[in-house]
């Protein structure tokens, strides 16, 4: 090949030295007739060696090139078509067994989901207490004396609220919270919920078991000691009118309206049951109060309940509770609850404004009690509640004041006309410290005004509570 290429080369050149020489000779001289066609026929001759030079280079090249070339290059086809379809074929097998892989994992995880899905939460707290002469709501009824001013306590608390949740799947949830407290020289325990919610989608969730009472706002979201601003507990809202906690069915969730927001509650529980007699006929106090806990449904009756909260801006939420029940004894109940909740940080105040405020009715058929001095029935119609106001300075620079937070309740009964035989106020301020998100140290000071008994008293509280 190097060989035919040099003499095509050199032809080349040599017929255009030859042309050149041509134009050089015939530049300044006059070219005749004889010597163009000389230099023409020249010029074919060399044009038809050119052209049969080319074919003989042509006919070289096919006798040289291998005649299994055309034969590899169908081996080497095929053999790229067989890989390509064993590529795939490999492919295939392992995204199959990427996917059994898989499936076993989730088996695992599905057979064992307390290992990885259970928290345990909660909180604990715990309490000294002194009150004066007269003091009244730190009492246990029995010993309450029947006349007479109430003497004077200190004594201790302690309570410890350990809260189990556990995640079955993304739809199927668990919560369960017992409460340790000590009572006496014991301690009491106490189931305060254990129900299991399906989140059916994201604007309904249905619950069964026993669960806080969701009409009750205090109760189902303020009543944690770490949540609590105060040591104590408002009156009327807790242990008081209404059932803590329900056994039955409920749906809830949250519908948003534009810029506004509704949330709801709505259930079916056991109904609470009436208290026709009393232990100390000559006391009947406890007659037509309600036992709250009926978990076996003594009577066969059923309440029905709910609530419906409105949120006009983010910072506030106005809300109605309801129930309706069949107590016994021919009576009804009927109970009622409003609230109202305003948190907002205020960069005119350096500070958290927090406001809370509830009202609530509890009315009842009037029926004929006979407790051993004869029949006797009353209006069995009471209500109460508490406004509470808190402030916190959260934009100051100096960690100790912005971790302070004075606040102020005022809470009352009324349910004078009742056998319990009189109405009850308190005015109660504090200041709470936050030694963390979750831990804080109350102290408080509480007035005590009871309209009926004339007993007027004083408590002073300290507490430490920690949510975890």
């Amino acid at each position: 090949m190097k060989q035919f290429n040099a003499v095509l080369l050199a032809c080349v050149l040599t017929g255009a030295a030859n042309i050149v020489r041509g134009q050089d000779q015939s530049t300044n001289q006059f070219v005749s007739k004889e010597d163009y066609l000389k230099l023409k026929a020249e010029h074919d001759q060399l044009k038809q060696q050119l052209n049969a030079l080319q074919a003989q280079i042509e006919q070289l090249l096919k006798k040289t090139a291998p005649p299994e070339t055309e034969a590899v290059k169908a081996q080497i086809q095929d053999l790229q078509k067989k890989g390509a379809a064993q590529q795939a074929e490999t492919d295939q097998a392992l995204g199959d067994l990427e996917k059994k892989v898989d499936a076993v994992k989730q088996m695992a995880k599905d057979s064992f989901p307390g290992t990885t899905k259970m928290l345990l939460a909660g909180y604990g707290s715990g309490t000294v207490t002194a009150t004066s002469k007269g003091y009244g709501p730190s009492q246990p009824p029995e010993e309450t004396p029947a006349a007479g001013d109430r003497p004077g306590r200190n004594f201790f608390t302690a309570t410890f609220n350990p809260i189990f949740l556990w995640k079955v799947s993304d739809q199927l949830l668990f919560e369960g919270e017992l409460e340790v407290e000590l009572e006496g020289s014991e301690a009491s325990v106490a189931l305060e919920m254990a129900h299991l919610s399906y989140v059916a989608n994201d604007y309904l969730t249905i619950s069964a078991g026993k669960f806080l009472n969701p009409m009750d706002y205090f109760v189902e979201r303020q009543h944690m000691a770490w949540v609590n601003k105060m040591p104590d507990k408002p009156l009327a809202v807790y242990d008081g009118l209404f059932p803590e906690s329900l056994l039955g069915l409920q749906v809830r969730g949250g519908i948003p309206v534009g810029p506004t927001k509704f949330g709801y509650s709505f259930y079916i529980a056991n109904a609470p049951s009436l208290t026709t007699s009393a232990a100390d006929p000559s006391r009947p106090i406890e007659v037509g109060t309600l036992g709250f806990d009926n978990f076996d449904n003594v009577g066969n009756h059923v309440a029905v309940g709910g609530r419906l909260g409105f949120y006009p801006i983010p910072e506030l939420e106005v809300g109605y509770g309801f129930q309706v029940a069949d107590v016994g004894s021919g009576a009804n109940a009927v109970f009622h609850s409003a609230d109202l909740t305003y948190v907002r940080e205020s960069p005119r105040l350096m500070g958290t404004i927090n406001l809370h405020a509830q009202w609530v009715w509890s009315d009842i058929d009037r029926t004929t009690f006979d407790v051993g001095n004869g029949p006797f029935s009353f209006n069995n119609s009471r209500n109460g509640g508490y406004v509470q106001l808190a402030y916190r300075p959260t934009r100051l620079e100096q960690p100790i004041l912005k971790n302070l937070e004075p606040v102020f309740r005022y809470d009352v009964i009324n349910q004078k006309n009742t056998p319990v035989g009189f109405d009850e106020q308190r005015y109660t301020i504090g200041l709470d410290y936050w030694l963390g998100p979750s831990t804080v140290a109350k102290i408080a000071y509480e007035w005590d005004r009871q309209n009926g008994t004339g007993q007027n008293g004083q408590a002073f509280m300290l507490q430490f509570a920690l949510g975890f």
